[in-house]
């Protein structure tokens, strides 16, 4: 990455072509727990998962930490975090839950409006986490690291596949450099690679064969991704996948029963809340904690072969019977149907992912067969959805429109630790390409489309009812505000980026002209895209600020027999890199990419994250 890439941290002082980390950090930031792993030069080991932590004792181990922050009475004071948080303490401010409230167009369908935090509200709890998370592994590193405040440590950070909006990894990524940057130069942060990403590329540098073609299903607390890749490089080789579709995910997770069980609590409890001592909400989330959680995860055994699942109600003791309530010798009765009904309920969603994306694969590589669903993640690693995933496709058989099959059974298997799939992840596709040079993905599908609005030479068909303007220069009809797509959803891009040419037309007079290109975004399939602004379904996400100084110049109009004014043709190249939920820019002049010490050739100004224009307004022609 270079300081003329617009993503790179404001707070730099090293080029970072020029950066070789020591240390590198992966942080999974999940709904319910966040997991750091980390591996050090020059051996770039396999990743260790880091599993000491506040609030435990120094004989106790955890692969993971609590999600959680809680604050003094003032509510901007942070007083503990992960597992130093109490939950007893009725006076303490303690925030969970939080992560899918970061997405502006996120809306809790279990929680009346106006109930959850605001947008700002979870910004601000996730960097202060993030900064407490940092601060720890800081510590850590410091304590059994020879010589680590001379060392470049390089922090990684997940983020879920459902983060489509390039104006929200932005953002976000701001409020990682404000939790971690500003602390030391030697310190760098940036975000590596989607959940479903760093998911499959722990899956894949299993036990699978050159060849292979994998489904990897990513489910955790908040979110399930899914991904669909060949493994192309051969046994002992550096790891090198190829993306069969773009990466999706959607709002399914653990997280998910634990709230419809709680609301079902709730309507029970609200019956005695007189003799409860805390109300039937903050009542019911004490009871599916602790002993719950361990039942749903084992769910699906004979762990929960008994007849009901009991779950003590604080504040009562035993002999104490509420029938209203199924309250019998002060423990409530479930039965397991209920549970069993809430993970049907996501399983069905998680199914119809898996199944848009086989259906997917189908249509692109009709030769191509998909051998594997990997399954990694919390709520993936269930012993219950696994069987359930069995059932549906171990026997699945698919049949081509010309009635041959061209798809059978897939074996359903779970990765190797699969609740550290995702950090661990992270840190094996960044070492590999510090250690053996190799890029894993050589290409991506990227989710959305991306396009500059520009002007097009008048066509009165595809341009009915646009805008126009009359060029002085040629004395052209151009219809303006039209859309040049230049990133395909689904399409695959390779890493080096694509290349986009300009040709400007300057006063002769101007030499140093700062000129601006808007970038847009469409969630829309790649056969409804809008061809102009006026017709909906886009979005500006960016405006570029190019130097144009640097940009190749012919003077035009310059003969005496010219009557038309001179004018200079500038022309350059904009390289457009697709990484994994973000864009980069760079400027080239033929063959030479533009570097200058003095000023970045391309400023990037962001626009603020939205909710996302999903909708056509049919205005004018659909096809330009």
């Amino acid at each position: 990455m270079s300081d003329k890439e617009v993503f790179a941290f404001r707070s730099r002082l090293v080029d970072p072509d020029e950066w070789h980390p020591d240390i590198v950090v992966g942080v999974d930031f999940g709904m319910t727990y966040t997991g750091v792993a980390y591996s050090c030069a020059p051996g770039w080991l396999p990743p260790k998962t880091i599993q000491r932590w506040p609030g435990k004792l120094p004989g106790e181990l955890a692969n993971k930490v609590p999600t959680c922050i809680e604050y003094e009475a003032d509510s901007t004071t942070v007083k503990n975090w992960g597992f130093l948080c109490d939950q007893e303490d009725q006076s303490s401010m303690i925030h969970e839950f939080f992560k899918l409230h970061l997405a502006p167009h996120y809306r809790d369908e279990h929680s009346t409006p106006g109930s959850g935090p605001s947008r700002m509200e979870a910004q601000k709890w996730f960097r202060d986490y993030v900064q407490c998370i940092y601060q720890h592994v800081m510590n850590h590193l410091a304590s059994t690291i020879p010589d680590f405040p001379v060392k470049k440590v390089e922090i990684l950070f997940s983020v879920p596949t459902t983060w489509k909006d390039v104006r929200m990894i932005e953002e976000t990524r701001i409020l990682i450099e404000q939790a971690i940057v500003m602390k030391s130069p030697n310190h760098q942060a940036t975000i590596g690679l989607t959940e479903a990403e760093a998911a499959a590329v722990y899956a894949c540098k299993q036990h699978y064969q050159s060849g292979d073609i994998i489904l990897v299903c990513d489910a955790g607390g908040g979110t399930t991704d899914v991904n669909v890749l060949k493994l192309m490089s051969l046994t002992g080789e550096p790891t090198v996948l190829e993306q069969l579709g773009n990466v999706e995910g959607r709002p399914i997770g653990s997280v998910f029963i634990d709230r419809t069980i709680h609301q079902l609590l709730c309507e029970r409890l609200s019956k005695i809340s007189n003799h409860l001592s805390k109300s039937p909400s903050a009542t019911a989330w004490k009871m599916i904690s602790g002993r719950f959680q361990r039942l749903k995860c084992s769910f699906g055994t004979e762990a929960t072969s008994t007849p009901w699942l009991k779950l003590d109600v604080p504040s009562l003791g035993p002999g104490v019977d509420f029938p209203a309530a199924q309250i019998q010798n002060g423990q409530m009765q479930i039965s397991w149907d209920v549970l069993k009904r809430c993970f049907d309920t996501k399983i069905e969603e998680m199914c119809a992912l898996l199944d848009s994306q086989i259906e997917q694969t189908r249509t692109k590589y009709p030769n191509e067969k998909i051998s594997y669903i990997v399954l990694s993640g919390g709520f993936g690693s269930s012993p219950y959805v696994r069987k359930r995933l069995l059932d549906r496709y171990s026997s699945l058989t698919v049949t081509s429109i010309d009635t041959h099959i061209d798809q059978t059974g897939m074996d359903v298997l779970m990765a190797d630790e699969p609740q550290l799939v995702v950090v661990h992840g992270l840190v094996l596709d960044r070492i590999q390409q510090l250690q053996r040079g190799v890029v894993i993905f050589g290409s991506r599908c990227s989710p959305v489309s991306y396009g500059i609005i520009c002007d097009k030479i008048y066509d009165p068909v595809k341009h009915l009812g646009e805008p126009l303007r009359l060029d002085t220069h040629d004395n052209k009809t151009y219809a303006i505000r039209q859309i040049d797509w230049l990133v395909i959803q689904g399409k695959p891009v390779p890493y080096t980026g694509i290349t986009k040419e300009f040709q400007l037309k300057m006063q002769r007079d101007e030499n140093d002209e700062v000129w601006k290109v808007h970038i847009v975004m469409s969630t829309l399939s790649p056969s409804n895209l809008p061809q102009s602004m006026n017709q909906g379904g886009a979005q500006q996400v960016c405006s570029l600020d190019i130097a144009t100084e640097f940009a190749d110049r012919k003077l035009k109009n310059r003969h005496w027999y010219n009557f038309k004014p001179a004018y200079w043709r500038a022309t350059f190249d904009v390289k457009v890199m697709v990484g994994p939920a973000d864009l980069k820019f760079q400027l080239w002049n033929k063959e030479t990419r533009i570097r200058s010490r003095d000023h970045q050739p391309i400023r990037v100004k962001w626009e603020p994250a939205a909710r996302l224009n999903e909708e056509r307004n049919n205005i004018g022609n659909s096809r330009a």
